[in-house]
């Protein structure tokens, strides 16, 4: 085989971790650089964090001045080099130069594509859950990030790869950019041999989006509370030092607290500016500011207490005039699952007696009861709904999707189809006998992972009446046509 149809490369490499903090200080180099990853901030700083409290702990464990000062070399060796990798992800990305486009995914892959190689390339997300960083499956090279990859190389003719341990032929590679629209503008000027820009500069802000600076600067109140708790409550200062350090780390969050609130306020008027209600634009502000996990966790905590608000008042989320699909009732399993955890709260305090272990042991477990009553009667507060405008699918405790009933092009059971989602589709949690399958004109988001939003054009849904589901939707959607 000829070099024109290899693609080569290499996998992990620890030289490239060891080097990357200084390629990202360096200069750029030539070409243009199309990013993968939003940043490393994030995974430096714990990386940093975690280090110390290593090299800290280990320290007081140790006796021998000699194996104190190895310990300290190792730390700061393991510490720099998991740094490395993660600098790595910002410093190694995608690139068009020369003759080639290199695909990267930080210190861990790398591999060469002639653009000889390259037919077409297009924007089209998939999900990925391989477990190696780069796979070849049926003759597509995946290298996606965060299970996710939206960038399509399509080639003249299938190609071996040779990068490390990923070795086999490709007809199709698949990777991830943080703007695909500006990467492929990229890909396909040098394609056509247009002069490269010097980077890709990343696309306009949409509406609502967070900025930036505040994504990198979710995690820093955070990471300077759990370093003001381990240095104050563990001892290991003196308490002068430990004083001193809590006036620092208070005078830091009330800084922090100050630039939190003017983003609150710029991000609601933003929000309220793209046609959102107060309420909605308050929540998205309000969980805008905190790191996409803990946000997560905060959404599922309100949701579990609002749920059951509905369901005590015997309301739902459906929005006046809307018409449910489907028949939803009670989950019965969680309904008793409910029950015995509160009947064994009441017992554990009746019968051990009253300590502040059985009180913290009684509130774990009545508010594990209290999540499962509220996954016990979600279907039932939160049905789909029709509107007049559109169709809103409502699936876990707070997750829901919004589709415009123009993007609708056809309803079909899925007892006909696959019952499977495609690389483009998404199916809604839920058991039922049938699924109603939705196909779409344009992509839609629907929440993914961590509630991510992810573009779908197909959805599956699980409904007990299907026929009577598909005969309203298609109803509505004749009714728009006239």
């Amino acid at each position: 085989m000829s070099d024109a149809k290899l693609i080569t490369g290499g996998g992990a490499s620890i030289g490239a971790a060891v080097r990357a903090p200084w390629k990202a200080l360096g200069k750029r180099e030539v070409g243009t650089a199309i990013p993968s990853q939003d940043g490393a901030a994030v995974g430096v700083g714990v990386i940093v964090f975690l280090s110390v409290v290593e090299i800290v702990l280990v320290d007081l464990l140790l006796s021998a001045p000699w194996a104190r000062l190895v310990a300290l070399v190792a730390g700061l060796s393991a510490g720099y080099l998991m740094t490395g990798f993660a600098v790595a992800l910002s410093a190694y990305p995608h690139r068009v130069a020369g003759e080639a486009l290199t695909v990267c995914y930080g210190a861990s892959f790398h591999a060469r594509v002639p653009l000889s190689l390259i037919r077409d390339v297009a924007v089209r997300r998939a999900l990925s859950d391989q477990q190696r960083t780069a796979v070849i499956n049926e003759g597509v090279l995946s290298v996606p990030v965060m299970s996710t990859t939206n960038l399509v190389l399509k080639l003249h003719e299938p190609a071996r790869v040779e990068a490390g341990r990923t070795v086999g032929e490709v007809q199709e590679i698949r990777i991830h950019a943080t703007d695909p629209g500006s990467a492929v503008v990229s890909v396909r000027n040098a394609l056509e041999g247009k002069a490269q820009a010097e980077a890709v500069k990343p696309s306009a802000e949409a509406p609502g989006q967070v900025p930036a600076w505040l994504r990198r600067l979710r995690w820093a109140g955070l990471l300077v509370l759990l370093i003001e708790i381990l240095l104050v409550t563990t001892g290991l200062l003196d308490w002068r030092i430990a004083a001193g350090i809590l006036v620092v780390t208070e005078g830091t969050l009330s800084v922090l607290g100050l630039v939190f609130g003017a983003a609150f306020i710029s991000q609601y008027r933003r929000l309220r500016r793209t046609g959102q209600g107060r309420r909605a634009a308050l929540s998205e502000a309000f969980y805008s500011l905190l790191p996409p996990p803990i946000a997560e966790m905060v959404r599922h905590e309100v949701s579990v207490w609002g749920i059951l608000a509905r369901a005590v008042t015997f309301r739902t989320q459906a929005r006046p005039g809307d018409k449910a699909l489907g028949r939803v009732g009670v989950n019965w399993q969680a309904g008793v699952l409910a029950v015995l955890l509160a009947v064994g709260a009441v017992m554990l305090l009746a019968l051990v007696g009253v300590s502040a272990l059985t009180i913290v042991g009684t509130v774990v477990v009545l508010y594990a009861a209290a999540a499962a009553a509220a996954f016990a009667v979600a279907g039932r507060v939160r049905p789909h709904t029709l509107g007049q405008e559109d169709l809103v699918l409502r699936w876990g405790l707070h997750h829901s999707a919004q589709i415009p009933l123009t993007l609708i092009n056809r309803v079909q059971v899925a007892g006909q189809l696959d019952n499977r989602p495609a690389e483009d589709g998404f199916r809604v949690p839920g058991r039922a006998s049938n699924v109603l399958a939705l196909r779409l004109d344009e992509p839609v988001e629907v929440p993914f992972r961590l509630g991510v939003p992810r573009p779908v054009t197909s959805i599956l849904v699980p409904l007990a009446d299907v026929a009577a589901a598909r005969a309203l939707i298609e109803g509505r959607h004749s009714e728009k046509a006239q």
